[in-house]
C-alpha cells in the first residue's frame, strides 16, 4: 500500500509499527490495568455455577443470607443491615415500622420462606408482627397485577402484620403498585460488602468469602461499578493505540446462532432467505420449484415473495436456548387459514403449532434444538456440540417429514380449487 507521505495518519493503528509492542508492554506494567484485571479476573463461585443472571439462584442465596436460622454464622446481621437499608428508601412518616424499633428488635426468630404463594422471598418477623415481601427481577419484568395479587395476599395472610413490600432490581426500577419500595442491587452489594468488613472475626471466614464472591459477581454483571468503568476510560486515553491493536486482533464472538447457520448451510438443498441478530430463515430449494399457492406478501414478510420459511433463532433474554420453527407468513388470508388447518390435522408432525393462528406470522412448528436448562454449567463448545447433535436428529428425522408434508398441502390447495 502506497502512503502519501504527506497525508495524515494520526490515530491510525498500524500492527507492523515498531513501537506497537513497547506500548502493550507499558499497558500491561500499568498499575491500573492489573487493579481491573485483578478485579475480572480472580475465580468466582457463583459465575462458576452459572448463577450470574439466574434469579431463582439470586433468591434462593439471598434467602438464605436473610434467614437467622441458617448455619452462616451471621445470625440477623445481614437481615437487619438489608432491612434498614430498604426502610432508608421509605420516608419516616410512613415506615410500617421505626428504625430504632427494628434495630432492638427481636429478629431471630424470622422465618424466610422462597417461592410461598410465588412470592420470591417472604419474611415472617412474629416478634415484631412484620411481613416483608421481596420480589426480585433481574432481566424480566413483573407480570400484569402481580405485584398487586402478592400485595392482596399478604393483607389476607397477615391480617394484624405490618408489612413491607419490596421490589428488587439492578437498578431500583420503579414498581406499577404504590405499596412497593424500590430497591437495587448496587445498594445490596453495598450493604453486603460493608457487613463483611465490620464483621471480619467474628463470623467464619467461610461465610465471608461467599458473601465477598456474591458482591464481586454482583458489581461484574449486575450492576455498573462507576469505579472500575472511570479507571477502564483513564486507562483507554493513557493506553489508546495499544487497545485499539488488541480490538482489532480480538476473535469473532461466539454464538450458538453461527453454530446453527453453518449446520444448515452444510446441508445441500437447503438455502438462507434472510437473517437478522438473532435470527435466520431458510428454506429447502424444492420449496421454490414446487410450491405454487403458498405465496407470501413481499412487502409485510420476505422479500422473495416466500410465504413459508424455516427459522433458526436464540434468545438474548433466555440464553442458551436454539430453536427451529415453521413459519407462515403474511398472505392471502383464506390460503393462509388452509395451510393452517392441514399442519393442525397432522399434530404428530407438526408438534408446537401455536393457537390460535397469528394474523401476521403464524408459527406452525417449533422444536428447541438446546434448552437453557440442558446449558447451565457447561462450556459453550459443548453448547454447541449439543445443537449439532440436536440438528442432525432434526435434519434426519423430521425436516423430511415436514418438506413432504408442506408440498402435500401446496398440491392440494391446488386440487380443492380453493386458492386462485
Amino acid at each position: 500500500m502506497n502512503v502519501d507521505p504527506t497525508e495524515s495518519t494520526e490515530g491510525a493503528v498500524d500492527p507492523s509499527d515498531g513501537d506497537i509492542e513497547a506500548r502493550l508492554a507499558d499497558l500491561f506494567d500499568d498499575p491500573d490495568f492489573n487493579t481491573i484485571h485483578q478485579r475480572l479476573a480472580p475465580f468466582n463461585l457463583f459465575e462458576a455455577v452459572g448463577a450470574i443472571r439466574a434469579e431463582l439462584r439470586h433468591s434462593n442465596f439471598l434467602a438464605y443470607l436473610l434467614s437467622p436460622s441458617r448455619p452462616h454464622g451471621l445470625g440477623a446481621r445481614p437481615l437487619i443491615a438489608v432491612l434498614r437499608a430498604i426502610l432508608a428508601r421509605v420516608p419516616a412518616q410512613v415506615r410500617p415500622i421505626g428504625m430504632l424499633e427494628l434495630i432492638a428488635g427481636q429478629l431471630d426468630d424470622a422465618i424466610v420462606y422462597r417461592e410461598r404463594d410465588n412470592i420470591d422471598i417472604l419474611i415472617d418477623l412474629p416478634t415484631l408482627e412484620l411481613a416483608v415481601a421481596i420480589e426480585n427481577k433481574i432481566d424480566a419484568r413483573a407480570g400484569n397485577g402481580q405485584l398487586d395479587r402478592y400485595s392482596e395476599y399478604l393483607k389476607s395472610a397477615f391480617p394484624n402484620y405490618r408489612r413491607l413490600l419490596v421490589f428488587l432490581t439492578p437498578i431500583g426500577s420503579q414498581p406499577d403498585h404504590d405499596s412497593y419500595v424500590a430497591y437495587d442491587y448496587a445498594d445490596l452489594a453495598r450493604v453486603l460488602d460493608e457487613l463483611t468488613e465490620n464483621a471480619s472475626g467474628l463470623i467464619p471466614e467461610a461465610s465471608l468469602l461467599i458473601i465477598r464472591h456474591y458482591v464481586d459477581m454482583v458489581r461484574r454483571h449486575i450492576v455498573q461499578n462507576d469505579q472500575l468503568r472511570a479507571l477502564a476510560l483513564t486507562l483507554y486515553e493513557r493506553h489508546k493505540e495499544a487497545f485499539e491493536f488488541i480490538f482489532e486482533c480480538r476473535p469473532a464472538p461466539q454464538s450458538l446462532l453461527t453454530v446453527l447457520r453453518n449446520h444448515v448451510e452444510g446441508v445441500q438443498g437447503l438455502i438462507v432467505d434472510s437473517s437478522g441478530s438473532n435470527l435466520f430463515r431458510f428454506l429447502p430449494s424444492v420449496w421454490d420449484e414446487r410450491l405454487t399457492n403458498i405465496k407470501g406478501d413481499p412487502i409485510r414478510w420476505s422479500k422473495s415473495g416466500r410465504g413459508i420459511l424455516l427459522e433458526g433463532k436464540v434468545y438474548p433474554d433466555n440464553p442458551g436456548r436454539v430453536n427451529v420453527a415453521l413459519l407462515l407468513g403474511p398472505g392471502d388470508a383464506e390460503m393462509r387459514s388452509r395451510v393452517y388447518q392441514a399442519a393442525g390435522a397432522q399434530p404428530k408432525l407438526f408438534t408446537g403449532l401455536v393457537k390460535p393462528m397469528g394474523g401476521q406470522v403464524a408459527t406452525i412448528f417449533s422444536r428447541d434444538l438446546l434448552k437453557p436448562a440442558q446449558a447451565k454449567c457447561i462450556t459453550f463448545d459443548a453448547q454447541a456440540y449439543n445443537v449439532g447433535l440436536a440438528w442432525s436428529d432434526f435434519q434426519g428425522q423430521i425436516l423430511p417429514q415436514l418438506i413432504k408434508a408442506v408440498l402435500a398441502i401446496d398440491e392440494q390447495l391446488s386440487i380443492s380449487g380453493t386458492v386462485p
